[in-house]
């Protein structure tokens, strides 16, 4: 018998299960303990990273190390997505966490900056493998109805970090150490690992997609590569590092085309449309985050800890707009969901910027920050929904990355040309206003790029619906 007209339930129907229902409770509670994990984690290391930077003399190294990061994982976002879609996604979780772990302990053993971005790097390679993991196990381990759900759950894992993470790196580097937040992150990222070995082993994988993977990582590690180099080419100019920064556009160029789907600089409906939004939204967030800390110590006298509740109120923000994009009622309008978020995140970055001059009061850098930031929480996590919803189960893993490559490349290049502007315009003593004005510009800039991308996510038609692996 057909469904009654109104959508609602009969009595013989059965009722939907939920997220903590016997099939998806084990599996939610995975989930949402190592997203609070990674939630935790970039919150205190945000909070901890001017201060550790500016101990080891090395501040206009400040963008390498938050660009090092992403480009690192650049390589373990299509490794970590390529292995869940052979294997399913426990292995390269465990292994993203272990990798993750190691990093932590060097950087903050690190007597100096170049052990520190090795351990940086160590990072991102472990939190890229993590990250897309998680994604394809919301795929695969729950059905579309649940989806959305279990995004809401995952960003709402971000309210309680963001209320105890920053103050407590911000104590902890103030009377402490900065060294001991990363320590500190090393030790909960095991007893995290530990919390995975039941729970996500029994999800179904797709043996398909070992031989395209393997094709795959070759790319990935040239990019990552390329990526690098330009990140150090634009905090260190010189003309020998202009030779680097050509070599690494080179790099970048030949690598890409092996990642992302077919026509994601043109913004093609469905799949590339949705990539190349994820990637310019979160390289203007992303670069915005990277300096408001440092301007709100450097320039406005803010401690660490008061700085760090800039990005706790910017976390609430995110989480709150991300339980609203969760609606059932907004399911059919998803795509208007991402245009409205990428509408107020472009809203939020210019009261970023006019929150830089010093004619306005100091809190308007942060308030606008947390403006962009609820633009993030209604676009990313419908970007999310739509990319699985209009993926075949063994292109969810690659596609996934696709996402996570758009999101961590388009940061990278963008965190490296906020690097330039910075040292270019750093003066040794005076204000950087000038500085973080033009590094908020560049955001905003690359922000007003994502709104006429956001109106072509819809699905492609039926003959374009086969992604590609080339750019164009």
């Amino acid at each position: 018998m057909p469904p009654p007209a109104d959508g609602a339930r009969t009595e013989s129907e059965p009722r939907a299960p939920g997220l903590l229902s016997g099939p998806y409770r084990s599996r939610t509670l995975a989930i949402a303990a190592t997203f609070f994990l990674v939630a935790f984690a970039g919150l205190a290391l945000a909070t901890a990273m001017p201060v550790a930077v500016q101990e080891l003399d090395a501040l206009p190294l400040y963008a390498i190390a938050f660009g090092g990061y992403l480009a690192a994982g650049l390589a373990g976002t299509v490794v970590g997505g390529g292995w869940a879609d052979r294997r399913g996604p426990a292995a390269p979780l465990k292994a993203g966490c272990l990798c993750f772990v190691g990093g932590s302990a060097l950087a903050g053993a690190a007597p100096s900056i170049m052990p520190f971005l090795a351990g940086r790097l160590a990072q991102g390679a472990g939190g890229g493998a993590v990250t897309v993991a998680l994604y394809v196990m919301v795929g695969r381990g729950y059905p579309p109805a649940l989806r959305p759900r279990m995004f809401s759950v995952v960003t709402a894992c971000w309210i309680l970090p963001s209320m105890v993470g920053p103050a407590i790196a911000g104590a902890v580097t103030e009377h402490l150490s900065w060294r001991w937040v990363f320590h500190g992150i090393a030790v909960f990222t095991l007893a995290t690992t530990a919390l995975l070995r039941r729970p996500l082993a029994a999800l179904p994988h797709d043996g398909a997609a070992a031989e395209e993977t393997a094709t795959r990582v070759g790319p990935a590690v040239t990019v990552a590569v390329g990526a690098g180099l330009l990140q150090y080419a634009a905090a260190q100019p010189s003309p020998r590092t202009a030779v680097l920064a050509v070599a690494g556009l080179l790099a970048v160029a030949a690598g890409l085309r092996g990642l992302l789907p077919a026509g994601t600089l043109r913004a093609r409906p469905g799949i590339p449309a949705l990539v190349l939004v994820r990637g310019l939204a979160a390289a203007a967030y992303f670069a915005t985050e990277s300096y408001v800390p440092l301007l709100l110590v450097n320039e406005r006298g803010w401690s660490p800890t008061a700085a760090g509740y800039s990005l706790t109120c910017a976390a609430l923000a995110w989480a709150a707009a991300s339980w609203l994009q969760g609606r059932p009622r907004l399911s059919p309008r998803r795509r208007h969901v991402i245009l409205l978020g990428a509408l107020v995140h472009s809203a939020g970055t210019a009261l970023t910027l006019a929150g830089v001059l010093r004619a306005a009061p100091a809190v308007t850098a942060p308030a606008g920050f947390t403006v962009a930031a609820f633009g993030m929480g209604l676009l990313l996590p419908s970007v999310g929904v739509l990319t699985l919803d209009q993926s075949p189960p063994g292109r969810q893993g690659a596609n996934t990355a696709a996402l996570q490559v758009a999101d961590s490349l388009c940061s990278v290049l963008l965190i490296g040309v906020c690097g330039a502007l910075f040292g270019a315009l750093h003066t040794a003593a005076g204000s950087d206003t000038a500085a973080f004005a033009a590094v908020c510009a560049a955001a905003l800039a690359t922000t007003l790029l994502a709104a006429p991308a956001a109106r072509r996510v819809g699905a492609p038609a039926p003959e374009a619906a086969a992604p590609k692996d080339q750019l164009a």
